[in-house]
């Protein structure tokens, strides 16, 4: 929609092709509501009336063509890169997952040493008490 040019290091945008696309609007605007608010060509006009339809469907172009043209701006090179939050969580999404791979297999390591030497602790999900069976169903600790 608008031209940009490079000047000093900085984009300068070309706001020509906006606003003459505005005035063309605001034009066909007055034009077609002055007709039709008189009532027909054979009627005098009603230059009022076109002029606020006018001020207003270039003001409201204007509007449109600014915020495409910040739309248009294109975005710094690092920032596509997937920096922030979405990089360094699946960074550490990794590296949490081969700390974890690490320990699973330095545990496995260790059980298979210890298999032979039992402290008499309960391991997890081993009862502390092995002849009893839990509660009944139906019952409650209260």
């Amino acid at each position: 929609m608008a031209q940009r040019s490079e000047h000093a290091g900085r984009r300068k945008t070309d706001i020509k092709g906006p606003l003459v696309i505005s005035v063309v609007l605001a034009v066909v605007a007055f034009v077609v509501v002055s007709t039709v608010a008189a009532g027909g060509t054979d009627n005098a006009a009603r230059v009022g009336l076109g002029l606020i339809a006018a001020g207003i469907a270039f003001i409201a172009s204007v509007v449109v063509c600014a915020t495409l043209m910040l739309l248009e701006k294109p975005n710094a090179e690092e920032l596509g890169q997937g920096t922030g939050v979405n990089r360094s969580s699946a960074r550490i999404f990794a590296e949490s997952q081969a700390r974890r791979e690490a320990e699973r297999v330095r545990t496995e390591a260790t059980d298979g040493a210890a298999e032979g030497k039992t402290s008499g602790e309960p391991e997890f999900g081993q009862r502390v008490r092995p002849d009893t069976t839990g509660e009944e169903p139906g019952s409650s600790a209260r």
